[in-house]
């Protein structure tokens, strides 16, 4: 169940203008002077990276203290020194400040007092009243304090043995019947009615363990108070409040969880297939929880502009073989992976390049240097035909020169550099394919690293299917939110059986939180996929950040029919339109013909705008009959004319033919815009619109590119 969120004034001035200061003391401990306390991994790791993400949160506040004392800080999480320093900020603090406390380590029950006790470096077990910190002690200490905004986070939460943090609840101390979450929730309830401001953050509920995974090099809950805290959590103002922060990390959690869980039941049914009976067991929920009373405004940091905004958070390469060159369904698959998913896409076959190039693209793929900040996520889509050889093995073909071997291609993966792999397999064949492609599949797999495997053998008589079924899975995806290989994968299983087509997966231990689309950070709107044009992507932009392309005006269109009162979505403004549109391209194309709808129908956009983004993508058979059947469609809208190579309208475009030196200049100033796909994009557009005019293609071109400032110097160097 969602939070109920807790109304705040928002405001702020105090802190911007440093009125008011932002105290915090943030504590983590791994290593334990005494043995029967076992060390933690991440709890220090935890304590550094948060310290640096509220710094990043705060660069806009004149007035905050930090104060960190962790295994690598100078100041030490010992006893004395952390109750300094929380006496220092106590005595200290104004009433119109804030002061925030976070602790990362164990937790435990005194057997005679039941006080909750968090454990320092240089705590005793059996003496924990004098050598621990004992949270009815801070609470008071906070009491004391005129401060009326007081924040606590504590990624210690941990019922059912007496330590309050730890992975899978490997540590255990006696007394198992004593819960010491119980016990540390009334203690917090009991502080909040006495409060006029206090926020207290719980990494996890009652009878709930708090996780740390080794991916993450953090505790789950922390680590998403780290990424909330450096832009993820901000409001449309660019504002990160405890409110906002909280509803982030709850549902971020959740949904990291319900991810590996996925994951498992898919390494589970491996395992079942294979008659084996060590099954993973799933990981149970964790969902963050809150006590809070009498808060008002609690601001935390502002998302600042120059990390405005961050949608790409890996370095994602893929390549996309279609060994047949004549499926819209590659073509639209492979812009929603390089617009949807960031990744730098490179699409085979291409011009000028023959298909045993393609072998030494797939080794460029893998091979290229990883990244030293982030780990590398790399993507490749084969698609082809299967071959039978005489020795029983098979040859994967594409176009009509390149054949590989299934041992040339485990060697390759094998060599890659990357982090991550997410191979994707499509083979047509004889009836033999879908056997053949389970022992493709237990040959590729590697031993170590993070890889899944998607395959399928789709027949003769549908080669398309098992494309349909990728694009139409992505399409379904909630916009806002992250899509994993492990959901993915679920999703595709259960629609390909559906369609009675059997699907081959392997997925490592490990490759849990591959994700093929990743989130997204936006300030103020959504990501919405732009068109898919152009369809055919040869070479990618050099930034992983896709330069999103706008449809495309037409120069010869007449004026726009005027806009609504209120603005709504295209597609709802014009409903009667959008369902007729999308019955003649259901014709064309196929079940496919939903999505592609989807993504020109862009808010602001109108009808004779979807028509000219869908025609690039289309073959010239089908643009004709798009155009043809669209001509009612459009007479229906005032104002608005078919768009037509064949209308009156376009007589002009007819006397106008592009020279070779124009469109050399075009490709130079495209090209120091947007990549080398700047060369495949013109003719591409000159292909499918072979009488389009100069001011025209300027335009279209210009859409392009992201930086507007950057479009605006294209036009006036062209025009």
């Amino acid at each position: 169940m969602c939070p109920l969120s807790v109304s705040t004034s928002r405001s702020t001035h105090a802190l911007e203008t440093g009125e008011a200061k932002l105290w915090s003391l943030l504590v983590g401990v791994n290593q334990y002077q005494d043995a029967r306390l076992p060390s933690l991994s991440y709890s220090a790791s935890d304590c550094q990276g948060l310290t640096e993400a509220l710094a990043e949160a705060t660069q806009g506040f004149p007035r905050k203290e930090p104060i960190a004392h962790h295994d690598f800080a100078t100041l030490p999480p010992t006893l004395e020194a952390v109750r300094q320093s929380l006496e220092q900020i106590v005595a200290a603090a104004q009433p119109q400040d804030t002061i925030l406390l976070y602790f990362s380590g164990h937790g435990v029950l005194d057997r005679e007092t039941g006080q909750v006790v968090l454990c320092l470096a240089d705590t005793s077990k059996d003496n924990l009243l004098q050598t621990g910190l004992k949270l009815p002690d801070v609470l008071e200490l906070l009491q004391k304090s005129q401060v009326h905004r007081q924040m606590l986070w504590l990624d210690a939460c941990h019922s059912g043995d007496l330590t309050l943090r730890g992975a899978k609840g490997e540590v255990t101390i006696e007394q198992p019947e004593l819960n010491p979450a119980q016990q540390l929730m009334e203690v917090l309830r009991q502080r909040a009615t006495q409060s006029r401001g206090f926020y207290a953050l719980l990494s996890c509920d009652r009878k709930q363990r708090s996780w740390e995974f080794p991916e993450l090099k953090h505790g789950l809950f922390t680590y998403y108070l780290m990424q909330g805290l450096r832009g993820e959590a901000a409001d449309t103002q660019g504002v990160i409040d405890a409110d906002g922060l909280y509803k982030y990390v709850y549902h971020q959690t959740i949904q990291y969880i319900d991810r590996l869980n996925h994951q498992l039941r898919l390494m589970n049914q491996q395992k079942r297939s294979r008659g084996e009976l060590d099954l993973h067991p799933e990981y149970p929920l964790q969902t963050p929880k809150r006590i809070v009373e009498g808060v008002g405004e609690l601001v935390l940091g502002l998302k600042v502009d120059e990390r405005i905004p961050q949608p790409v958070k890996h370095s994602r390469r893929a390549l996309v073989c279609d060994g047949f060159a004549d499926s819209n369904a590659v073509y639209a698959f492979s812009r929603a992976l390089q617009t949807a998913g960031n990744f730098a896409l490179e699409y085979f076959p291409q011009s000028g390049k023959a298909w045993t190039d393609a072998r030494y693209a797939i080794q460029s793929c893998l091979r290229s240097p990883v990244s030293s900040q982030e780990p590398e996520t790399v993507l490749l889509y084969l698609r082809g035909r299967m071959e039978a050889i005489a020795d029983g093995e098979a040859w994967l073909v594409m176009g009509d020169s390149l054949r590989l071997s299934r041992s040339w291609l485990q060697q390759e993966l094998r060599r890659s550099a990357t982090a991550r792999q997410i191979i994707l397999l499509d083979f047509l064949g004889t009836e033999r394919s879908s056997a053949t492609l389970q022992e493709w599949i237990e040959e590729l797999q590697l031993s170590g690293g993070k890889q899944c495997i998607i395959a399928a053998a789709p027949s003769d008589r549908a080669p398309e299917q098992f494309t349909h079924a990728l694009l139409e899975t992505l399409a379904a995806k909630e916009p806002s939110s992250p899509l994993s290989v492990t959901a993915w994968m679920d999703e595709l299983q259960q629609k390909l059986e559906r369609m009675g087509m059997p699907l081959h997966l392997w997925l490592s231990e490990t490759a849990g939180d591959i994700e093929i689309f990743p989130p997204t950070t936006l300030t103020a709107t959504k990501f919405v996929p732009s068109p898919p044009k152009p369809p055919r992507i040869e070479k990618p932009a050099v930034s992983h950040s896709t330069p999103k392309v706008q449809p495309p005006a037409a120069a010869a269109s007449p004026p726009p029919a005027p806009a609504p009162a209120i603005p709504l979505p295209a597609k709802e403004y014009f409903s009667q339109q959008y369902a007729q549109l999308e019955k003649i391209l259901r014709e064309l194309v196929g079940p496919i013909a939903p999505t592609l709808l989807s993504q020109v129908a862009t808010p602001n956009s109108q009808p004779h705008h979807w028509v000219e983004n869908l025609l690039p993508i289309l073959s010239p058979q089908q643009q004709n009959q798009l155009r043809q059947q669209s001509i009612s469609l459009l007479q229906q809208i005032p104002g608005s004319q078919p768009q037509t190579r064949s209308s009156s309208c376009a007589t002009s475009w007819q006397h106008e033919t592009l020279s070779e030196n124009f469109i050399h200049q075009c490709e130079q100033a495209l090209s120091a815009a947007i990549g080398p796909i700047a060369t495949f994009l013109i003719q591409n557009t000159i292909k499918s619109q072979p009488q389009i005019s100069r001011s025209e293609l300027i335009e279209i071109l210009a859409t392009a590119i992201h930086d507007p400032l950057q479009a605006a110097a294209f036009r006036r160097r062209l025009l």
